[in-house]
Formats: C-alpha cells, sequence, structure tokens
C-alpha cells in the first residue's frame, strides 16, 4: 500500500534506471514521457442511449419546471428535424453534464472541467496545474473539492511532483524556442499537444507569423493563381520580397541569439516579445496582398494608396515603401508617353488605352482614351485628361502633321522634371525618398509644362502650316453664309438653274456657276487654299418625292489631313444641315425681295386700273411681314452664335490646346443649331418653322400668279386703248359695239379673278399668322433664353398678341397650361377668370 502512494516517485526512480545506459535520453525527458503516457489512459466509458439521455434531462427539468421540460422537448424534436445535429449524443451528453456540474461563481471553473484527483489522473492534474503561473493552476488548487476515499499520502506527495514538472519543463523551454523560431518561418514544429495552455498560447502566437509568411510567399509565388501578371504587380512582389528578406534577417538573428548556449539565448516569452513588431508588419503586408489579388495597374496603385492615409504611421510607411516600388513602372510609361507620345503597355496597366484600325481623320477622337477604372487615386481625373492630350498632341504631330521634334540643345522644362523624378527613383531604389514621385510636387509641374509646350508647338503648326483659322473663317463665311455679296450675287446667278428640277442639274454646270460668283465678289481675295476646297455638291432627299434645285443644291468645304481631324465627317454633316436651313431663309428672303421689286416696277403701271391698289397694298403689307420675320431668323441666328465664335476664334490665336478648340468649335455649331431650329432640344420648333417657311414661299407663289393676271390685264388694256387710238387716226370709230361688249366680258372675267385672289389672300394670311402666332407661342415657352428673347422679336408690337388669346396672359404656368389646350377652352376659362375679377 505504501509503494502505491509513492507512485511519482517509483516512477522517477525507475526512468532513472532505464536512462543510466543510454546518454542520447536524460533522465527527465524519460519521466515526462511516461508520465504524458499514463495520464492519456482514459477510463472506458459505454456509449449511454438517446432516449435514456433525453429522459434524465427531461426529469430534471421536470424537477425544476415543468414548462422547461416541455420546452426541451420541443426544441430538440426541431433540431433534430433539420438534420443539424451530426452527435447528438454527445452533445445530450454534455447538456447532462453541465447540469450536473457544481454552481460556482468563478468564471474559470465554467471554462475548465475540475480534474479529478485520483491515483491513476493525479499526475496529470498537478502537469497541468504547474506548467505556468496562471490563475487557472491557482484557481485549481483552491476550489477542488477534497475527494472522499482518497489516501491522505497523496497530498503530501504533491509538492514533490509540481516541483519534478517545473523542472522537466524548464528542460523542455529551449526546444520549444527553437520550434517557435522555426514556425514562425512556416517551419512545422514536433507536436505541441502535451505542452501546458500558457505555452501553447505564446507557442500559437509566434507561429502565426508563419501562418502569415507562408501567405506572402504563396502572393510572391510565380506560379500562384493569385498573382496577375503585369509590371507592376512585379513591382510589388519585389518590395514585398524585400520586407520578406528584412525578416529573415530578424529571424536569422533571433535564431543566433537562442542557439548560443542552452536556452541562454532567450525565453518563449523574450520570443513572443520580439514577434510583435514583425507580426504588425506582416499581419498588414497580408492585409494589402489580400486587397490586391486579381487587380492590376491603376486598380492595383489605388488599393495600396488606400493604406497610405491609414492612421497608423508605421502602416502609412509600409504602404508608402510599396506603392513608390509598384509605381515605377507606371512612371517609366508614364514618361515615355510624354516625352515621345509611344505606350508600351504589355500587360494592359497603362490607364491610357491605345485602339488599332483608326483612321487618320478620327486619330483624336477614337485612337487612345482614358480608362477610367485604371486611374490611380493619387491622380486626378483633370490630370489624366492633361496627360491624355499631351500623348494625343505628341502623335499626332509625328503621324498627323508629319512634323519631327525639334533638335536644339536645351532640354525642355517638363522633360527636366520627369527625368529628375526617374533619377530620384534610381538612385535611392524608391525606398528612402522622403517625398516619392506620386506626390511630387515636379510630377505636376511635368505634366502641366508638357501639356502646355505640347498644345502650344500643335496650335502653332495647324495655324502656320495648315491655316486653321482661314478654314474656320471659311467655314464661317460660305458654309453658313456670312459672306452677304458672295451669298446674293450665288443665288441671283443660281436662280433660273436651281429652279429646275434636281434630275436635271449638272455638278459641273453649277461649279462653273459658283466660280463666276467668286470672280464678282470679294470671294475672289480669299487665298487659294480657301477657294480650292470650296465645291459644289448635289444632295438629292430620300422620300421620293419630286425635288427642285433648291431642295438638294448645297456648297461644301473639303477638309483633309490634320484639319480633318477639327472637322470630321459628323462636323461636316452639321455644317451640310445648318447650310440647308439658312439657305432655306435666304432663298425664300430673296424670293420676297425679288417679288417686292416686280411689285415696284407694276405699281408704277397701275395708275389707271384702281381696281387692284387694294388688293396690291394687302399683298404689299403681308409681305412685309415675312419679310420682317425672316429677317429676325437670320439676326437671331448670326447674334445668337456670334459669341461663341468670338470665343473660338480667340482661343485658336491665343494658342489653347486642341481639345479646348474643338470643345469651343462644338459649342459654336450648337448655338447655330439652336437658333436655326435644327438642334436636338429644337425638333418640335422645327416642324412649326417649316409650316412658317412653306407658307411664306406660298406667299411668293400667289404674287407671282396675281402679277402675272394683272400683267395680262394692262397688256389686254394697252392694247385695246391702241387700237382705239389707231381707229381715232383714220377717223373711224374708236369703239364698235362688240369691241365695247368684249370689253366689258374681260373686264368683268378680271374683276372674278381679283375676288378669287382676294379670298385666297384672307385664306393664306389666317392661316400664316396661325403659324406663326403658333411659332411665337412655342418659342416664348422654351427653355433657352435666346429664343424667348426671339418669341418677343417677332412680336414686339404685340400684333399677334391682339389676334390670339393664347397671348394674352404674362408666361407663367397657368399660361402654359392653357398653351396646350384648344383655343376655344382658353378663351373660355380666361372669360371666368376675368369675371371673377
Amino acid at each position: 500500500m505504501d509503494n502505491a502512494n509513492n507512485i511519482p516517485a517509483l516512477l522517477n526512480k525507475l526512468c532513472e534506471e532505464l536512462t543510466l545506459k543510454q546518454d542520447a535520453i536524460k533522465p527527465a525527458e524519460a519521466y515526462e514521457l511516461a508520465l504524458s503516457y499514463m495520464t492519456s489512459i482514459n477510463e472506458q466509458h459505454s456509449i449511454p442511449d438517446e432516449k435514456i439521455l433525453c429522459q434524465k434531462i427531461h426529469s430534471r427539468l421536470s424537477s425544476v419546471s415543468g414548462r422547461d421540460a416541455d420546452k426541451f422537448n420541443e426544441l430538440f424534436a426541431k433540431l433534430k428535424n433539420t438534420f443539424v445535429l451530426k452527435q447528438p449524443v454527445s452533445v445530450l451528453s454534455l447538456l447532462l453534464a453541465l447540469s450536473e456540474a457544481p454552481q460556482t461563481t468563478n468564471s474559470t471553473q465554467q471554462l475548465f472541467p475540475v480534474p479529478n484527483l485520483s491515483i491513476i489522473n493525479s499526475a496529470a492534474a498537478f502537469t497541468g496545474a504547474s506548467s505556468s503561473k496562471s490563475t487557472v493552476g491557482s484557481s485549481w488548487g483552491v476550489n477542488t473539492p477534497k475527494q472522499q476515499n482518497s489516501n491522505p499520502s497523496i497530498s503530501t506527495n504533491n509538492s514533490n511532483l509540481v516541483i519534478a514538472t517545473q523542472s522537466c519543463n524548464h528542460a523542455n523551454e529551449p526546444a520549444c524556442v527553437r520550434d517557435a523560431v522555426l514556425a514562425a518561418t512556416g517551419v512545422k514544429a514536433r507536436s505541441s499537444c502535451n505542452w501546458s495552455r500558457p505555452v501553447q498560447i505564446l507557442y500559437s502566437r509566434i507561429a502565426h507569423l508563419g501562418f502569415l509568411h507562408d501567405k506572402l510567399k504563396d502572393f510572391i509565388d510565380p506560379a500562384s493563381v493569385f498573382t496577375p501578371q503585369g509590371l507592376m504587380v512585379e513591382g510589388l512582389v519585389a518590395a514585398i520580397r524585400e520586407e520578406l528578406t528584412e525578416y529573415y534577417r530578424s529571424v536569422a538573428l533571433l535564431q543566433s541569439q537562442v542557439c548560443e548556449s542552452d536556452g541562454g539565448g532567450g525565453t518563449l516569452r523574450r520570443v513572443s516579445v520580439w514577434a510583435q513588431d514583425p507580426l504588425h508588419r506582416l499581419h498588414w503586408l497580408a492585409t494589402i496582398v489580400h486587397s490586391v489579388q486579381h487587380k492590376r495597374g491603376g486598380e492595383l496603385a489605388t488599393c495600396v494608396h488606400r493604406y497610405v492615409h491609414h492612421g497608423d504611421e508605421r502602416v502609412s510607411a509600409l504602404a508608402r515603401r510599396l506603392l513608390t516600388s509598384l509605381t515605377y513602372p507606371l512612371l517609366l510609361m508614364l514618361t515615355r508617353w510624354l516625352l515621345h507620345g509611344e505606350i508600351d503597355d504589355p500587360y494592359h496597366e497603362f490607364f491610357i488605352e491605345s485602339r488599332n484600325g483608326v483612321p487618320i481623320d478620327r486619330m483624336w477622337h477614337d485612337k487612345y482614351r482614358v480608362r477610367e477604372w485604371m486611374v490611380p487615386s493619387f491622380m486626378c481625373r483633370e490630370q489624366a485628361a492633361q496627360i491624355l492630350a499631351t500623348g494625343k498632341s505628341v502623335v499626332f504631330m509625328r503621324e498627323a502633321c508629319a512634323d519631327l521634334p525639334d533638335h536644339c540643345d536645351t532640354t525642355p522644362d517638363h522633360a527636366i522634371h520627369l527625368q529628375s523624378l526617374l533619377a530620384a527613383h534610381t538612385r535611392t531604389g524608391g525606398t528612402n525618398t522622403e517625398v516619392a514621385w506620386w506626390e511630387a510636387e515636379g510630377l505636376r509641374e511635368g505634366v502641366e509644362t508638357a501639356h502646355l509646350m505640347a498644345s502650344q508647338r500643335l496650335l502653332a503648326a495647324l495655324t502656320t502650316h495648315h491655316h486653321l483659322l482661314d478654314h474656320l473663317a471659311a467655314h464661317r463665311r460660305y458654309l453658313l453664309l456670312s459672306q452677304g455679296d458672295f451669298v446674293h450675287h450665288l443665288m441671283t446667278l443660281l436662280q433660273d438653274e436651281l429652279s429646275k428640277p434636281a434630275t436635271s442639274l449638272y455638278v459641273h454646270n453649277l461649279t462653273c456657276t459658283l466660280e463666276a460668283a467668286v470672280r464678282a465678289t470679294n470671294a475672289q481675295y480669299e487665298p487659294q487654299h480657301v477657294l480650292s476646297r470650296l465645291h459644289v455638291n448635289l444632295y438629292p432627299n430620300c422620300d421620293g418625292r419630286e425635288d427642285s434645285g433648291w431642295d438638294v443644291f448645297a456648297l461644301q468645304y473639303r477638309v483633309d489631313g490634320p484639319l480633318g481631324t477639327l472637322f470630321p465627317a459628323t462636323c461636316a454633316a452639321r455644317y451640310r444641315a445648318l447650310f440647308t436651313q439658312l439657305w432655306r431663309v435666304k432663298r425664300i428672303e430673296y424670293a420676297l425681295h425679288d417679288a417686292w421689286r416686280d411689285h415696284t416696277i407694276l405699281q408704277k403701271r397701275l395708275k389707271a386700273m384702281p381696281e387692284v391698289w387694294g388688293l396690291m397694298r394687302r399683298v404689299s403689307c403681308l409681305r412685309a411681314e415675312a419679310l420682317r420675320l425672316c429677317g429676325a431668323l437670320q439676326d437671331a441666328s448670326c447674334e445668337g452664335a456670334e459669341p461663341a465664335w468670338v470665343e473660338l476664334l480667340s482661343a485658336a490665336s491665343e494658342g489653347h490646346h486642341l481639345d479646348r478648340l474643338l470643345q469651343l468649335h462644338h459649342n459654336a455649331l450648337d448655338r447655330h443649331s439652336i437658333h436655326a431650329m435644327i438642334h436636338h432640344s429644337t425638333q418640335e420648333l422645327q416642324s412649326y418653322l417649316g409650316n412658317v417657311l412653306n407658307e411664306t414661299l406660298a406667299l411668293r407663289s400667289f404674287e407671282t400668279t396675281l402679277h402675272t393676271g394683272i400683267n395680262t390685264e394692262l397688256e389686254r388694256r394697252e392694247r385695246y386703248e391702241a387700237l382705239k387710238a389707231e381707229r381715232a387716226a383714220r377717223n373711224e370709230f374708236a369703239i364698235t359695239g362688240p369691241d365695247e361688249a368684249q370689253d366689258k366680258e374681260k373686264r368683268k372675267i378680271f374683276i372674278q379673278f381679283l375676288a378669287s385672289r382676294k379670298a385666297d389672300l384672307n385664306v393664306w394670311a389666317r392661316s400664316y399668322r396661325g403659324h406663326v402666332t403658333t411659332l411665337i407661342l412655342k418659342l416664348a415657352l422654351h427653355q433657352e433664353v435666346s429664343l424667348q428673347t426671339l418669341a418677343f422679336r417677332l412680336d414686339y408690337s404685340d400684333f399677334y398678341k391682339r389676334g390670339d388669346a393664347k397671348l394674352h396672359e404674362p408666361l407663367t404656368y397657368q399660361h402654359k397650361r392653357l398653351s396646350e389646350m384648344g383655343l376655344h377652352l382658353a378663351k373660355t376659362r380666361l372669360l371666368d377668370h376675368t369675371k371673377r375679377k
């Protein structure tokens, strides 16, 4: 019985005897191994039945509360039907064991079971309790209840067992430290299941470095599927490899200190303290690596740049080093693009994309574009646009303008700025610079200077060698009909030709007429590079109707080479649409002036025909009304677009960049289109204006018919008077009965003709003024202020306002509601409103 009570002492003695002849194994290590083996033997328990466990739990809960017992049965049945529990017997056993455990206030006793201080398991309990000076071990020694029927000799040997276990753990600490250092580099150590819990906690904290190390190694592995290809990714991999190299150096120094003597180089706690800084660094490296997976180019730089503004200075410095290293290829591509207009981007990482197969006239518009998702976050959108325009200018000068860069002794300022950034990055390796290249002031200055110089040089070439200002002015003079004498003389020469059907016209005949108009007007003083581009073209309509020459005639200004960028095909189509609309208004105005000339000539012969004076006066007033409308439309078109053209020409003369000129040119055409009412925002007005112009042209046809009838009657009466004078000269009767009857009949027919003409004129006047009133109303309701002003100019004397109830009220919301209703409903509501007042 005494031998049984001294089991630990006997076991220690046995281990000493067995290891006397073996130098490789120490007695303490053998004792620890035997003790761990003996404590790992557990008692065999029979596996309880699920029903029995449920009955025990139910009976225990019933003794406390019957409601809890019923609730347990209900919840367990639902949980079992969901197939969530894989081991229901084990869960029930755990619940039953927890219900049978004594209720204590110590939280440690709730987390860890009270050890069974039996003969077999006592050594294991003391081993776990003495492995660390923690509160867990102390709580076990204080709160453990005294076991009944236990031998009192066990308690007398507890202190010996604790001292033996502590000496064993102290002997194994150097090996544990070595394993922890190896685990920090990702090397697996021997099993740590026999170590105490505090030792395992320290070891796992150090071993987490190995997990992070392996994660970083997987990222920098060339065969990894998580690492995309690219130069910027290679820069990030190189920076991470440098960080790992520094980490390896620290681990090697630590390992050499550990191996200096038998445990004299450091303890596990010291190693854990040392691991705090590497753990912090590797943790953020792994976080950054996780965030940049499957990203490249500017997206990659943006992800890393987010950590530059981190509140922790160490994280910010780490992100700055990584960002500076990975963006060095971006700096090379940026410099090459700004200085030479070349894109060397094999992995599509640059935020500027080049597309193949683009014609030279669309090079500036379509060949290059900014990929918005690839622009780094440290670069604003305006700066990216400047970089794009700078490179495009260099490429455009080289390919479209065939202009080689000047070879001078001095280096441009922007090249100096960019080369200084490259030199600083190369000299310091991109890691020791106080200010990184992507946030240096030299980058902003270099980009702005390069953009300014490239834009000035491009504009100088277009203005000097390709006569940009002359071509802009020529487009305005001849396609927008600003050259008044040329347009009037050309219309005079083409009047008879364009009155023919469109199928009978030939371009070469019209070209001869155009050349004659140029020679007879101030257009002859234009330079030859302008006149050689002015041509005539015919654009037949596709609606199948019979067209006249007025409908298909158009002037064309042909540009090619670099000028095709400023005047592409879409721009030429807009000029053609503007010319067609302005030419139509000008043609109607010219026809009305021609009618006025015929009326003035005819008026001198109407002294003996008083019956036509009233009708002619009425026609003259309506013609003047239509002429004033045509003049107001042309004045509004010219005046509305004049500021835009002045701004365009001044920007071109001052040497602004080409994108700015294109935008101003587009704005000028927009202003012209709005005032000509062919813009997409004025589509409704275009139909109303077309109705007005058609009615105005019908007035010219009416006058032609009227003048023809009057001239015919005048010629008959002149012949009749000549016949009377001839008979009187022969001393004959001047008038005979049949002649007088025939004259009365002719006069009666002429009076009927005038009556029908008056009726037609009244119908036309009502229709014309109705269309004009509708046009004025729509102009007044339009959101464009200049069109509202045009509405006022068309009715400045309130002439149309007096004849239409829809124009009586000011332009308020109520008026807008009324304007969409019928005339009768508008009058009814106005009368009701007046009565209420």
